[in-house]
């Protein structure tokens, strides 16, 4: 059981960075709690997901939200920094509430609020902790989203949980990596306002405890290096890896004539056709409309949408009939050995 501070003696400090982080704060200005404090990684490392959200509903700059609504906002790369840990004790913080926070929280800082420290999560834990949520549930051929809220200790994403929800959806609900995240926000929503309805009430919150059996870790992916295609899958492993390295990502990625492609929209053309796998990835049709037939080792893909050095275009406007889609061994190997930290995404 844990017991948190009542309604008017709760100070927050909230962890991390995004949309939802923003909007976990405006419930709390909504239902007139004291405006939290927020800590976010410097600004030099908030470029990729500000490129990645851009012209979408969901890209929030952290900066000027803060600054419009008047809330304190610290910089720090390293969360477990003592200095971070005075200053935020100095303002009276006493629950921290973290989410896509870029550090893993030592014992120091947890024993600093008396473990009072939770995370809100995308995912029914203990399945799927780690990252890359979206994108493995589609590689995966799961069409649910969920959100936990959880306690923190010093490993990742494993600690007591308080509040959990999942909502199972169809696949024209689910289709890229954005879709998953936009509804999810709604779960996290309904999970962080059964947590302050217990607040409020100044009740206890009981937590229970993961099962380590059922628990399952995902690594983060780069799209930039895993979203390698094999064009040696089948049709719907292809068609799923596209979707799952689309919009917000820059694309899966292969090559033709030695020039790079992020396809970001595709979809399968039913055939009962079985193909060679000598021909896999050849263009067999051009279309009006713009898209390209490409065969398969068991049908067809039609692809209508395609990145070429950051623009977006009909694929008939680079590839030709005969051309052929191919991925080398090297970026396939690096693709599937590689997992890159955080940091080092640009």
């Amino acid at each position: 059981m844990l017991k948190f501070p009542k309604k008017d003696k709760i100070q927050f400090a909230l962890l991390g960075s995004g949309y939802d982080l923003c909007n976990i704060s405006n419930i709390l200005l909504k239902q007139e709690f004291k405006k939290p404090i927020i800590v976010t990684h410097s600004k030099k490392f908030h470029s990729r997901d500000k490129k990645l959200m851009q012209n979408t509903e969901r890209d929030i700059d952290i900066f000027s939200y803060s600054k419009e609504n008047k809330i304190k906002l610290i910089e720090e790369d390293n969360i477990n920094s003592p200095k971070l840990i005075k200053k935020l004790l100095d303002f009276g913080v006493n629950v921290i509430f973290s989410h896509a926070c870029r550090s893993i929280i030592k014992k120091e800082f947890l024993n600093s609020f008396q473990n009072l420290v939770l995370n809100i999560h995308p995912s029914f834990l203990p399945e799927e902790r780690g990252a890359a949520t979206y994108s493995w549930r589609i590689l995966n051929n799961q069409k649910f989203v969920a959100a936990t809220i959880h306690q923190i200790d010093e490993r990742i994403d494993s600690g007591p949980i308080l509040f959990q929800k999942k909502k199972i959806l169809s696949k024209k609900e689910l289709v890229v990596p954005l879709d998953y995240d936009m509804k999810t926000t709604k779960m996290y929503e309904s999970v962080f306002e059964d947590f302050l309805k217990k607040i409020q009430k100044n009740q206890k919150i009981t937590t229970i405890k993961q099962n380590e059996k059922n628990s399952s870790y995902l690594p983060r992916l780069y799209t930039e290096i895993n979203g390698a295609i094999d064009f040696d899958w089948s049709t719907d492993q292809i068609e799923r890896f596209v979707r799952a390295f689309s919009y917000p990502y820059p694309g899966a990625f292969t090559f033709i004539n030695k020039q790079k492609i992020c396809i970001l929209e595709c979809f399968i053309e039913k055939s009962k056709i079985k193909n060679h796998p000598f021909i896999a990835g050849r263009v067999s049709k051009k279309f009006s409309d713009g898209s390209i037939r490409i065969i398969t080792n068991n049908g067809f893909i039609r692809i209508t949408k395609i990145r070429v050095k950051n623009e977006i275009i009909d694929p008939v406007q680079i590839i030709k009939i005969n051309d052929v889609l191919f991925t080398p061994r090297n970026f396939l190997d690096k693709s599937r050995m590689t997992t890159i930290s955080v940091k080092n995404m640009k």
